[in-house]
C-alpha cells in the first residue's frame, strides 16, 4: 500500500521548502552528510539494509559573529563560553530511514524494529571560545507515511536492482516531532596543532528521542582543524590556509529514555520493539580540508539497541562542505 500525502500534513514539507529556499543566501558554509549500511559504505562484507538505513542531512551555518540580534542576546544568556566567545546560528535539514532486516517480508514483523521515516528542519545557535563550545539546537518534522520514507526506499532500490521493500505499510504512523539538545564540548588543552582530545555531553529532550550522551574524540593530524571535531554543531573550521589532514576516533555512552523509532508513535498503536536502555557507540574516521572545500568518511558501530535481535549497527558516512 503506497501512502498518499495529505495537505493537512504539509505544514512540514513547506517549512523545509521555505528553509531550502532561504538557507543559500544565509550561509557563509554549508556541509551535506549521506549514512547509509550497504557495502561500498562499510568496510568488510556487504551488508544490508536494517535499522538505521539511510540518512541524509544538510546543515548551512551563518558567518561566525554575524547575527540577528534577538539571536546575540539569546546566545550570551545561553551561556558557558568566556568573554571572547563567537556566536553562530545555522539552520538545517534532513531525513533518516529506519528498517527490518526482512525487507521481502510483507507481513507484520513483531520480533524486528518497525519501519519508519523521519523528515525535519531547525535551527542551532552555538557560542564558542577557544576551549569551550555550547550550543542549543531545536529540531521540528514529521514522522510517519508524510515523511516519504516508502517512495524514497523503494525509488532507489528499483534504480539498484535491489530487493524491494514490502513492509512499509506497517511503519509508524503520521506523528509531528519535536527535539531539543543542548550540546557541550572542550577542548582541555586549548587549540592544539597535531594531536588533542575533544570531551563532550549531550542532553536531548523530546517525543523523538530523550537520551543522555557522554563520550570523547581522539584527533591526530597535520594539522589538525581549528574547531570541536568532526560533526560539532558550531560548525567545521572556515577557509583554511593549506591542508588540514587529520584521522580521529570517537567513543561514547548513550543513555536512552526513548527512542520512537523503537519505542512506537507516542499517542496510539504502533509496531514497536524492548528497547535497551545504555548503547555503546564507537566511530573512526579521516577528515580533509583545504581552502574552503572539505570531505570527510566516517565509520560508525553502535551496540545492541534492542533485546529482540542480537546484532549491532554498522553504516558509513561521508561528508562534503563548500
Amino acid at each position: 500500500m503506497t501512502s498518499r500525502f495529505q495537505p493537512r500534513h504539509g505544514l512540514v514539507v513547506t517549512l523545509l521548502g521555505a528553509l531550502l529556499c532561504a538557507a543559500p543566501a544565509f550561509a557563509s558554509s554549508v556541509e551535506t552528510l549521506y549514512d547509509n549500511d550497504t557495502n561500498g559504505m562499510v568496510p568488510g562484507p556487504a551488508a544490508t539494509d536494517r535499522n538505521y538505513t539511510f540518512g541524509v542531512h544538510s546543515a548551512w551555518y551563518g558567518e561566525p559573529g554575524v547575527m540577528p540580534r534577538w539571536t546575540e542576546r539569546f546566545a550570551r544568556r545561553l551561556g558557558g563560553a568566556g568573554p571572547d566567545a563567537v556566536s553562530r546560528l545555522s539552520l538545517f535539514a534532513g531525513q533518516e530511514l529506519f528498517t527490518p532486516d526482512s525487507l521481502s517480508d510483507p507481513n507484520p514483523i513483531l520480533n524486528d524494529r518497525p519501519y519508519a521515516a523521519w523528515l525535519f528542519a531547525g535551527v542551532t545557535l552555538s557560542s564558542t571560545d577557544e576551549r569551550h563550545a555550547r550550543s542549543l539546537q531545536v529540531r521540528a518534522g514529521m514522522i510517519g507515511p508524510d515523511a516519504q520514507g516508502q517512495e524514497i526506499q523503494s525509488w532507489w532500490h528499483r534504480r539498484e536492482h535491489i530487493r524491494l521493500p514490502r513492509g512499509w505499510r506497517y511503519q509508524l504512523a503520521n506523528e509531528p516531532g519535536l527535539g531539543v539538545t543542548l550540546d557541550e564540548r572542550w577542548r582541555p588543552y586549548g587549540r592544539r596543532r597535531y594531536a588533542d582530545i575533544v570531551p563532550h555531553v549531550r542532553f536531548t529532550a523530546g517525543n523523538v528521542l530523550t537520551e543522555a550522551v557522554v563520550g570523547a574524540t581522539l584527533r591526530v593530524g597535520l594539522p589538525l582543524a581549528n574547531d570541536f571535531g568532526p560533526g560539532a554543531p558550531s560548525g567545521p573550521e572556515g577557509y583554511v590556509r593549506g591542508l588540514r589532514l587529520y584521522g580521529f576516533a570517537r567513543a561514547e555512552g548513550r543513555a536512552v529514555a526513548r527512542d520512537i523509532f523503537l519505542d512506537g508513535n507516542s499517542f496510539q498503536s504502533s509496531m514497536r520493539v524492548h528497547r535497551v536502555p545504555l548503547v555503546g557507540e564507537t566511530q573512526l574516521g579521516l577528515d580533509l580540508r583545504h581552502g574552503t572545500m572539505g570531505m570527510r568518511y566516517m565509520f560508525s558501530y553502535t551496540t545492541r539497541q534492542f533485546h529482540e535481535r542480537p546484532a549491532a549497527q554498522e553504516y558509513g558516512s561521508v561528508v562534503l562542505s563548500f
